[in-house]
């Protein structure tokens, strides 16, 4: 399946699921802007502060090599508005 720049997309991996706008695709790895990690708390599931527990707070970009992505799919309405809320502050 191939994804515009406008999407928002989860992709699904071994070290956890992660969302953000499509931005590049090649035969070996996938790009989105914006990355965001989900978690699950007590409140539900939300999003956490990085994409890991050692990287930096507001990665612009984030490349996934494909052999350890599971899936990839469009990000649910739910999720989507979500994502477009904790990137601008603006509610949806």
């Amino acid at each position: 399946m191939s994804y515009s720049k406008k999407d928002i997309i989860s992709l699904i991996t071994n070290a956890g699921e992660y969302v953000g706008r499509f931005k590049d695709e090649t035969e070996t790895t996938i790009t989105i802007a914006d990355p965001k990690m989900l978690i699950s708390g007590e409140n539900g599931v939300g999003f956490a502060r990085s994409v890991s527990i050692t990287a930096k707070e507001d990665i612009t970009e984030l490349a996934f090599n494909k052999a350890g992505v599971t899936f990839v799919t469009l990000s649910s309405d739910v999720i989507e508005k979500a994502f477009i809320s904790a990137n601008s502050g603006i509610v949806v």
